[in-house]
Parts: structure tokens; sequence; C-alpha cells
């Protein structure tokens, strides 16, 4: 199973979960694989809603950069995001106020 088909039903079953912290916040979320460009998705929050999309949007609010395997222990609960990208394994383009928002409402749905 790709990273967009697991970003995809993890947002789209725990929707319900994270609906409080998205509203109001209307942001778009780019992810892009170093060493798998083609996996690239991104997330868009929007309305109280959100979506998961294969491939690139051309204005995200922010943009997360990584190897494959980085994302891969964050999402498995092996290496916390924040210590990633103080390792530098992880680039973040836009705002760190609404990439660390972000890192909250992932943890949330990864814990449940």
């Amino acid at each position: 199973m790709s990273v967009y088909d697991e970003a995809k039903g993890l947002f789209e079953r725990k929707k319900d979960a994270i609906r409080r912290d998205i509203e109001g916040f209307d942001r778009i979320f780019q992810f892009v694989f170093t060493d798998k460009p083609g996996e690239s998705y991104y997330v868009e929050f929007s309305k109280g809603d959100v979506r998961v999309v294969r491939g690139f949007h051309d204005n995200p609010h922010v943009r997360f950069s990584m190897k494959m395997d980085t994302y891969r222990r964050i999402t498995s609960g092996e290496l916390d995001g924040e210590q990633a990208y103080m390792l530098g394994l992880i680039s973040i383009d836009g705002s760190i106020y609404d990439a660390a928002r972000f890192g909250y409402i992932l943890q949330k749905l990864l814990r449940r």
C-alpha cells in the first residue's frame, strides 16, 4: 500500500476525531519524498473537512520534505516529528506554527 493510500485512509477513517482541531484551520500541507517523489501527496483542511490528494499542490501553506524512511519512522511512532526536524531529517518550508499544529493533529490520529 502506498503512503498516499495510508494517509488517505487514516484521515478519512478518523476525520471526526479531528474535526474540532481543523475548524477554521484552512491550510494545505504538502509531503514531498526526496527519494520517491512519485509518492508525494498533500493534505487539505478546508471548512472543517479534510482531503488527501496524490501529487503536488501549486501553493501549499507548508511543505514537508523528507526521505520515505523518515516518514515511516514518524508514522510508526518510532520517531517524533519535532525530533526529526531538529535532527535535520525533515525540511519545512512555510509556517513552523502551522507545521507544529499539523504534527499535533497527526499524532492525535495515530494514537487512536
